[in-house]
């Protein structure tokens, strides 16, 4: 019988709550915690880890690195990405399809109709729609290549949605 391990590399982002800056020991503590596979980054007013993690399924890679945050003194995981809001651009990136035919879809001046209507943006300039919804319509149509993608989706989303319930009931 073979123990050989079947790991694949899974590629995601913590972002993290409870840090405004990249400092020496937020690094060394990170990386005391496990996060050792990752890199520190800012951006836009965000302290976010990008993970290169192996792992049997990318549910474990991403539960295991948020175990590894835990373990840190006054840090949270805010949100795991990808995340569920997305554009059209974010839409077709993912996908790898083209922006035009993304909005050619989503307008129904191509497929078969009926795709998810945007969740914001109705009074701006850019539309927001859930990728769980459109990923479900793209794989239902046979236009979506990746079929884990939605599964995919729904993980992340189902996580992030438990990771940000405690702070409804601040409002």
């Amino acid at each position: 019988m073979s123990t050989e391990s079947h790991n694949n590399t899974y590629l995601f982002t913590l972002v993290l709550r409870g840090v405004s800056k990249i400092t020496i020991d937020l690094e060394n503590d990170l990386f005391e915690s496990g996060c050792d596979d990752a890199l520190l980054h800012s951006n836009n007013g965000s302290i976010f880890l990008e993970f290169n993690r192996k792992d049997a399924s990318l549910e474990n890679a991403v539960n295991s690195a948020i175990g590894n945050v835990k373990k840190c003194k006054n840090i949270e995981v805010a949100v795991v990405e990808p995340a569920d809001y997305v554009t059209i651009a974010e839409i077709a990136r993912r996908a790898s399809l083209t922006r035009e035919y993304i909005r050619k879809l989503a307008k129904g001046e191509r497929g078969v109709g009926g795709f998810p209507s945007p969740l914001a943006g109705a009074s701006a300039k850019t539309l927001i729609y859930s990728w769980v919804e459109v990923s479900g319509w793209l794989s239902k149509n046979h236009i979506l290549k990746n079929s884990d993608e939605l599964k995919i989706a729904i993980f992340i989303k189902k996580l992030n949605d438990e990771l940000n319930s405690h702070w409804k009931a601040f409002y």
